[in-house]
């Protein structure tokens, strides 16, 4: 809630994000250790190599269209980027001061490409290029961005299918360890939650809608249907609930308070396609 003295935002414990990914043979590490500085999360999978996260519908309209379909036309497999798993974070974030004079905890969504920041990228893979990353970034500081799909901006346009769905980034030069201070290079950290598998969401309804690897399931059916996409969500979570029962606290995704009027009052950032 806003007031007329400007607060600055504390940290959150309690929100929560996924983030989907494989599982990565690599050499374990043993507990409690580190590699590049970063914790490992299950299956080799951390925010230290991905900066995209969702709430958990975000995250089923992100699988729908780009991972188990085609952009919906039609069953993908393998599935893309052999994607197998929901990861699911607490994590912790508290604003920089800058951000706090504009009463915002977060900044805009950048997309990343190998670990690059492309800049908010609109329909057509029109990206406004890391210079509006970097501007940004020295700013306000690493902050972590946020998109509501009720906003249509920059991306998805028109995602009837999940109305409630948020796309978050966590740059990496924000993270850092414990709660967060609010320097511009110490905005978020985040703790493992758990994973669920997508095979296992697909054993959940079992069918001849959407079939890969000798596996058929109708999970995935009825991709424009919100109520469906709701019933989805509600089986992911129950699922989360079920594996990890001992984890009887809710996790919230944040609301998305970023304002784009206040962020970018001018917005000289030319979009081009990176991947051209």
């Amino acid at each position: 809630m806003r007031t007329s003295r400007r607060r600055r935002p504390s940290a959150t414990t309690s929100c929560g994000a996924t983030i989907v990914g494989r599982r990565t043979p690599r050499r374990r590490c043993p507990a409690g250790s580190s590699r590049s500085g970063a914790r490992r999360t299950a299956g080799g999978l951390a925010p230290s190599r991905r900066t995209a996260t969702a709430s958990s519908t975000g995250v089923m309209r992100y699988l729908m269209n780009d991972i188990v379909t085609n952009y919906t036309n039609g069953p993908r497999c393998p599935r893309r980027f052999n994607i197998s798993r929901i990861y699911r974070l607490k994590i912790k974030t508290r604003a920089t001061q800058e951000m706090a004079g504009l009463n915002m905890s977060f900044g805009a969504r950048f997309a990343y490409d190998q670990g690059m920041c492309q800049g908010r990228c609109f329909p057509g893979n029109m990206c406004t290029g890391a210079g509006d990353c970097m501007t940004q970034f020295d700013k306000y500081g690493f902050v972590p961005g946020c998109n509501d799909f009720r906003a249509d901006y920059p991306f998805p346009v028109d995602a009837n299918s999940a109305p409630s769905g948020v796309w978050y980034s966590l740059p990496l030069g924000g993270r850092c360890s414990g709660d967060p201070t609010g320097a511009k290079d110490c905005t978020w950290s985040y703790e493992d939650a758990g994973h669920v598998t997508l095979e296992s969401l697909e054993e959940f309804s079992p069918g001849s809608d959407n079939c890969c690897e000798g596996r058929c399931s109708d999970f995935w059916r009825g991709q424009w249907d919100p109520a469906v996409m709701s019933w989805r969500v509600d089986a992911a979570l129950w699922m989360f609930n079920s594996k990890y029962p001992a984890s009887t606290r809710p996790l919230r995704a944040p609301a998305c308070d970023f304002d784009r009027d206040k962020w970018y009052a001018e917005d000289p950032w030319a979009r081009q396609d990176p991947w051209r």
